[in-house]
């Protein structure tokens, strides 16, 4: 009786594990369940155990402990080879190169970036041996075919925002991280405002006051060796905390790194790991303690969120636009205080990750190449002049300072695996590869910029190539740093206004070069990617230029 008891079990758990991979997990997207499976999947064997106490024949502990373990085995091996069979050999993605393991699960991607967490130069070495179409999982391809940029990303894209988004903004959403198109466009209006010519006009005066705070700072340590990293983080977490609550973390006068900011940078350290597997997220976020870091931030930003609501500066600020979005309008968008939350930590995380890479890896190259700085400074020297009405007018025209940020943006981009996009449901076609619907697809931008395809001596930093000697640039179509189409980065003109700025004040008042030991080795290495790039320290010396 007990064996035909558990060969039924058996034949049911079977049974059961294939019909819920052919009848759920098959179909649509679940990582916003990720807690409640991971629930059911715990709960439900101590159901079974439970249950089969209360069996008419009276079961011992020790027979419904065989029929629970032999029915969780069942269920579980039957799911677990229906979706690897499936996964292996009928995946629509089943004839696209790449790891074996891949097909069959993200978690080997996730076991190798943990080593050192690059996930973009796994993505480099799996181009060089397996193309230009990746299939790195199950339902996830990469690639770096120069016609990809405008079908993934371009205006006319019918790609939406891959899952990955929705986890990473849990519980709160922002512009950047809502998946709703419709929601993305009413909100970017909003935004728009924030960013129009008029209102960058009302910005220039605090670009220039942190701009002053970190030339002071550097004046204070001239002649001695400074983290340039460190540094320009500071200025970038200032500028955007002004930006989005107004006031800054006051890093750049104190020296010292703001405590929430610590927190938000231990907390975003684990994203370049699990972003293969972002349903994780929603597990770390409802599992007590698995989050302190990230939550701490939250708590901070609600905190200031509701501080601002109570003040008015004294000239607008970016957050001015946001609040008189959610007083004026009836749209439950606007009202919805997960919008203005998710938005604000928006500015700042968002804000100021573009800059600061940006800024730093700039001075590695000017103090790498004292060819390319004198050639900066003397394009500098002969039109600029610091605090004229003109300033940030005159050095959109810099010819070289504009390739100078643009040959950094394309080696060292700030988002080096590129963003993530889910394939509408009738595919799409790139050149003459087609790719599945509902496949998550990425264009990492670090490759792109390495393509010999689209560029003369890809790997040197010439900033020739975006002025006088355009011919080297041969596809300017994949050179997309903030994004093409209608998620491209709204903040893109105050960033390049702060780089300008940054930039054109630090060459024409400071002589720059490697700290004694330092040739920026460790700043290329050292560097992690946690969806944008972490920074290693870079040593840098700032000396007081004489005139």
């Amino acid at each position: 009786m007990a064996t035909l008891k558990l060969e039924v079990v058996a034949l049911v758990g079977t049974a059961l594990g294939i019909a819920s991979h052919l009848g759920y997990f098959i179909h649509g997207e679940h990582h916003m369940q990720a807690t409640r499976i991971a629930a059911f999947f715990f709960i439900a064997p101590l159901l079974l155990f439970i249950l089969t106490l209360r069996d008419i024949d009276g079961n011992s502990y020790i027979e419904a402990g065989k029929i629970t373990a032999v029915g969780t085995a069942s269920y579980f091996t039957a799911l677990s080879t229906s979706i690897l069979i499936y996964r292996a050999f009928f995946h629509p993605l089943r004839r696209f190169p790449g790891p074996f393991s891949a097909k069959l699960s993200k978690i080997t991607h996730v076991l190798r970036i943990a080593k050192d967490s690059k996930n973009y130069l796994l993505n480099e070495q799996m181009f060089y041996k397996y193309g230009e179409f990746v299939r790195t999982g199950p339902n996830e391809l990469i690639t770096n075919s120069p016609e990809a940029v405008s079908v993934v990303l371009g205006i006319s894209s019918k790609c939406t925002k891959a899952p990955w988004y929705e986890c990473v903004s849990y519980p709160n959403t922002s512009l950047h991280l809502t998946r709703s198109r419709l929601e993305h466009d009413k909100r970017r209006k909003i935004w728009d405002r924030g960013f129009s010519a008029k209102a960058l006009r009302a910005y220039e005066h605090r670009v220039t006051g942190f701009t002053d705070d970190l030339i002071s700072q550097l004046n204070s340590h001239s002649g001695e060796p400074v983290n340039a990293s460190r540094w320009m983080n500071y200025y970038a977490f200032d500028m955007m905390g002004d930006m989005a609550f107004g006031k800054s973390f006051d890093m750049l006068k104190t020296g010292e790194k703001h405590d929430t900011i610590e927190l938000l940078q231990e907390g975003m350290a684990p994203l370049g790991v699990i972003t293969p597997i972002p349903w994780i997220l929603i597990l770390f976020q409802d599992i007590p303690g698995l989050s302190a870091g990230p939550k701490k931030f939250l708590k901070y930003l609600l905190e200031q969120v509701a501080a601002r609501k109570q003040r008015t500066p004294d000239s607008p600020d970016l957050f001015s636009w946001l609040i008189d979005a959610e007083k004026q309008s009836n749209d439950p968008i606007h009202k919805d205080p997960r919008w203005l939350n998710g938005d604000c930590g928006l500015i700042v995380v968002a804000g100021s990750d573009t800059t600061t890479a940006t800024l730093t890896h700039i001075f590695y190259h000017l103090a790498r190449s004292g060819e390319v700085f004198s050639k900066l400074r003397k394009e500098l020297d002969s039109f600029y002049k610091p605090g004229s009405e003109s300033e940030f007018r005159d050095l959109q025209e810099a010819t070289y300072l504009n390739g100078v940020i643009n040959e950094a943006l394309r080696i060292h981009p700030p988002v080096p695996g590129g963003v993530l996009r889910v394939t509408p449901p009738e595919g799409i076609t790139i050149g003459t590869t087609f790719i599945p619907g509902n496949v998550t697809i990425s264009t990492p931008a670090y490759s792109l910029g390495r393509l010999e395809s689209c560029y003369e001596n890809p790997s040197e930093f010439i900033p020739e190539r975006w002025g006088e000697k355009p011919e080297m640039v041969r596809d300017k179509g994949v050179f997309v740093p903030f994004s093409v189409g209608p998620y491209s980065c709204v903040g893109k003109q105050l960033a390049l206004m702060e780089l300008r700025n940054v930039i054109a004040r630090i060459v024409t008042e400071f002589d720059v070069k490697f700290a004694p030991g330092e040739d920026g080795t460790a700043l290329l290495e050292k560097s992690t990617d946690t969806f944008t790039i972490a920074l290693a320290p870079l040593m840098l010396v700032f000396t007081k230029r004489e005139v």
